[in-house]
């Protein structure tokens, strides 16, 4: 049954049992024939029941009536009925018609099974057009060692695959995501979301239009548990939202870890909030070889000045391990392949693991312990907010050294520092027309300063050694609906020339 057709059927309910007023008996009968008539016209009640359900509620109010009439002569005065008994004859009524009603299965109340109650469904939809326009003095030959690892290796006779670097591109692409999320009980919830994509790597949900109308794939972007035995402390399992605060620098706005992860939030004192996690995240599960996988915590801290400013202050550490690759050795063998990451971007320091001289597969120079600290101020004026973020990375793990010895001869200059500064202002969220958001950032990324395939994958359009502006706004058109405009300008910092600004327009929904 409809919720609208329940709804009606409530209210006819109710008008009928409520007949007991005087001074509004006929205002309410013509609703409760009007009710009854809609829901036979809808079919849910056949018009017999209607009529009998009818004549019941008006011999319930004309014995109503007559105990109320005014005593004369020939009559035996009848005491005032006082309110209390009139709403329990209501009720009695009520109960009366609603049992029928249950027993005879034409009408049937609070129907939706419980577990129902506690699902909540949404999601979004944005499509976007973008322009990604090149210098035209770039350098023409940027190897798509993104490719070459996909493809197990290439051999110098095929060619490398190559990164546009000179040709300015048009395309429309969408992004589509569903969020099914249950809470099981008090203590234990779970998560799921489906989200387009087709372009590789885990930093982005976009799917490109002009494939030929071919049906697009929609993958599993969530499937976690949260337990939390105590208050402020959760216990998450599964692929799961990324726990630890961060800007886009280190973490992509869309990655969504896997692993496991344990986060803690307590007030201390009024106005000072304390919080943590610590995650245990598997990067390659590798068979019979050794895992690689990182290790990370955070610990921070939100200050509430006043009613208005706060800060916010949180360090990380992240530990990979096994991340960085190893050379072959000179014979020629392959044993160390598998240490060849299957996915890379592009800017940090890689050199050939193969030794034949005949075939290249690309891996990983650094190993990365990247030292995080991050600062927020905002400031609040009613439900807009103004915030200045900033945030630095150092990858401690650096050792330019061992980068040459494994290239084997001079290449891009490995870096270890990357920075960004963003200020935002307007509404945390648009949920209205006329509510507004404007942002602005500079960023600096060295080449090994982050894991080239977990930053932005907009800004530069993805990867390390990288610097340049953002500025970006958006404006509700609908309830819960805006259009928005992002300009991207980058250049390399120590690669060969490479510059190339994006610009996106995005027409946002949720729901």
């Amino acid at each position: 049954m409809s919720l609208r057709i329940t709804l009606i059927a409530g209210a006819a309910l109710t008008a009928l049992a409520t007949w007991a007023a005087p001074a509004s008996a006929q205002s309410t009968e013509d609703i409760g024939v009007e009710l009854l008539q809609l829901l036979v016209d809808e079919g849910v009640l056949k018009r017999d029941k209607a009529e009998q359900l009818l004549a019941k509620a008006r011999q319930a109010a004309a014995l109503r009536a007559q105990s109320e009439k005014p005593a004369t002569a020939s009559t035996i005065n009848v005491p005032y009925v006082p309110q209390v008994v009139r709403e329990q004859i209501r009720d009695e009524v009520k109960k009366e018609v609603v049992a029928q009603a249950k027993s005879e299965g034409w009408i049937a109340p609070n129907t939706l099974p419980e577990w129902t109650k506690r699902i909540a469904i949404s999601g979004d939809m944005r499509v976007r057009y973008e322009m990604q326009n090149y210098a035209a003095d770039n350098f023409p030959f940027f190897p798509d060692i993104g490719a070459i690892n996909l493809a197990g290796g290439v051999t110098d006779a095929d060619g490398f695959p190559l990164l546009n670097s000179l040709i300015d591109r048009h395309r429309v692409n969408y992004r589509a995501r569903l969020d099914i999320n249950a809470r099981i009980s008090d203590q234990v919830r779970a998560g799921l979301r489906l989200a387009s994509g087709n372009e590789r790597g885990a930093v982005s949900t976009n799917a490109t239009l002009g494939d030929f109308f071919l049906k697009d794939e929609f993958w599993l972007d969530r499937a976690y548990l949260e337990v939390e035995p105590v208050a402020g402390l959760v216990f998450t399992a599964g692929r799961m939202p990324n726990p630890f605060k961060a800007t886009d620098m280190v973490w992509d706005s869309d990655i969504n870890p896997e692993g496991v992860a344990l986060s803690a939030r307590r007030q201390l004192i009024d106005g000072l909030t304390v919080f943590g996690s610590a995650a245990y995240f598997p990067m390659e599960e590798r068979g019979i070889y050794e895992d690689s996988f990182m290790v990370g915590g955070q610990l921070g801290a939100r200050l509430q000045l006043n009613d208005a400013l706060s800060v916010e202050l949180a360090g990380s550490y992240y530990d990979f391990h096994g991340i960085q690759s190893r050379k072959n050795a000179p014979d020629g063998s392959r044993l160390n392949d598998y240490t060849a990451p299957r996915f890379l971007e592009k800017g940090n320091s890689v050199f050939n693991i193969r030794t034949d001289g005949l075939t290249t597969l690309a891996g990983l120079a650094s190993d990365y312990n990247l030292g995080i600290g991050r600062a927020r101020l905002a400031y609040q004026a009613g439900r807009m907010e103004i915030a200045l973020t900033g945030e630095a990375v150092k990858n401690l793990a650096l050792d330019p050294a061992e980068v040459a010895a494994l290239r084997g001869e001079p290449g891009v200059a490995p870096g270890d520092l990357g920075w960004q500064v963003r200020l935002d202002a307007g509404f945390p969220k648009i949920e209205r027309f006329g509510q507004w958001q404007l942002g602005a950032a500079y960023k600096r990324i060295e080449t090994d300063a982050v894991l080239d395939i977990f930053t932005d994958s907009d800004f530069g359009l993805g990867g390390t050694d990288v610097k340049g502006y953002l500025i970006e706004g958006s404006f509700g058109v609908y309830d819960n609906t805006w259009v928005g405009l992002s300009w991207f300008s980058s250049d390399a910092i120590n690669r060969p020339p490479f510059s190339v600004d994006v610009l996106q327009l995005n027409l946002t929904t949720r729901f």
